[in-house]
């Protein structure tokens, strides 16, 4: 079925494009969202108009996202998160968490899509990601993972019973070490007059 797109949908189209798509996507979902309609004859006059439009809203679009590119740059986007006593998260951050995130920080809406993390972040730590929100624009975006409140004293609790292991291991061993060298000393200590007596009687009676 041949439509013509009124709405860009990348990356599928662009508005003025004219495709052929499954006559179910285009019932289903392209036609009542009023992304596009069939290519009539009528519908195809519009072509020149829709592309001149969609061109003009790009344009736009491009600058507005690079404002927001450029007050990122440099910018840390702190993320709270749940973790367990060794700082490993529950689960990983997702685009969507960041997507959360960042509109929450700089009050612009944000797609989930505009994020791509190439390897699971599942520890604390500083992350780069790369960002793109136009085709045009785009960012390496640096994440701050950190523990919130609850997990950063949990995460405390069990660096100080780590202490305190490593401080009992230390001293069970130094334990070890100094009885060890006791019995190497006494194996070693001369024997005194009376063992000297005793080993010499014995050998006299035999």
């Amino acid at each position: 079925m041949n439509i013509l797109f009124l709405k860009d949908l990348l990356p599928t189209a662009r508005a003025g494009d004219v495709k052929n798509v499954k006559p179910g996507f285009a019932r289903n979902y392209l036609i009542p969202q009023g992304l596009a309609v069939l290519a009539t004859e009528e519908a195809l006059q519009r072509t020149t108009k829709l592309r001149a439009e969609a061109e003009e809203r790009r344009i736009q679009e491009t600058k507005d996202w690079q404002v927001v590119a450029e007050s990122l740059e440099g910018m840390e986007l702190d993320l709270e998160v749940r973790t367990g006593p060794t700082g490993r998260l529950y689960g990983s951050i997702t685009p969507a968490i960041i997507a959360e995130a960042l509109e929450e920080k700089i009050s612009k809406p944000m797609n989930r899509r505009f994020f791509n993390i190439t390897e699971p972040i599942r520890v604390l730590g500083k992350f780069k990601v790369f960002t793109k929100f136009v085709e045009e624009v785009s960012l390496n975006l640096t994440l701050n993972v950190i523990p919130d409140e609850e997990s950063a004293k949990v995460i405390e609790e069990h660096k100080i019973e780590q202490e305190k292991l490593k401080k009992l291991e230390e001293k069970e061993s130094q334990s070890e070490e100094n009885s060890e060298e006791n019995s190497n000393n006494e194996e070693n200590t001369p024997k005194s007059s009376s063992e000297n007596e005793e080993n010499e009687d014995n050998n006299s009676n035999n």
